[in-house]
């Protein structure tokens, strides 16, 4: 029994992995941070498909609650407790837009992690 599990759980993962590479990787995909100089809040974000799967803010690690699939502009907007924010691209510029209740919204420039 323990061998058809293990042989089931490969067909699957093999499967998803052909699935995966068969679609085209959607431009956010990567690492991406910006603000870690002067006076800004440096931030990194993780993408996966239209998953945010890390984001780094205001010096720590925040638990992203809901990320809304991709909008027909290219954008991004996710949410976590006490904020939003949408990940936009305007040609090669992309930027961060962070809304908290009682601050103005902050707009931060981001670059992709060549890693």
């Amino acid at each position: 029994m323990r061998k058809g599990i293990l042989g089931t759980v490969m067909a699957a993962a093999l499967a998803f992995a052909a699935a995966a590479s068969a679609d085209e990787t959607h431009p956010w995909d990567a690492s991406w941070f910006g603000g870690f100089g002067g006076n800004a809040e440096g931030v990194q974000i993780i993408v996966a498909g239209d998953q945010i799967v890390g984001f780094f803010f205001s010096g720590d690690y925040v638990d992203v609650n809901t990320s809304d699939p991709i909008a027909a502009d290219g954008s991004l907007t996710f949410k976590w407790d006490g904020g939003t924010a949408t990940l936009s691209a305007s040609g090669k510029d992309h930027v961060l837009t962070v809304h908290q209740a009682g601050a103005p919204a902050k707009v931060i420039a981001l670059s992709r992690d060549p890693g």
